[in-house]
């Protein structure tokens, strides 16, 4: 059974998501108030989510994500 995203797509949302995260998490560690961090390091985590996965969805549509995943499927089969 085939799922309708490749594991290069899965991959870069994962990649894009721990980076969000991370700087979300640094954001919020910054400011004197802890409310205020807590506030700032949701919403950029939220808009940096958003912003990554439809970057992600762009990419899928440009990007042959199918064919990248067959190339690196061979590439590491050679070895």
């Amino acid at each position: 059974m085939q799922s309708g995203t490749s594991i290069t797509e899965s991959t870069l949302l994962a990649l894009f998501t721990i980076v969000s995260l991370s700087l979300a998490c640094w954001l919020a560690r910054q400011p004197a108030k802890t409310s205020v961090g807590i506030t700032l390091g949701v919403l950029l985590g939220l808009v940096l989510i958003y912003t990554t996965s439809a970057l992600v969805a762009f990419l899928a549509n440009v990007l042959p994500f199918g064919q990248i995943d067959f190339w690196l499927s061979n590439l590491v089969a050679k070895f």
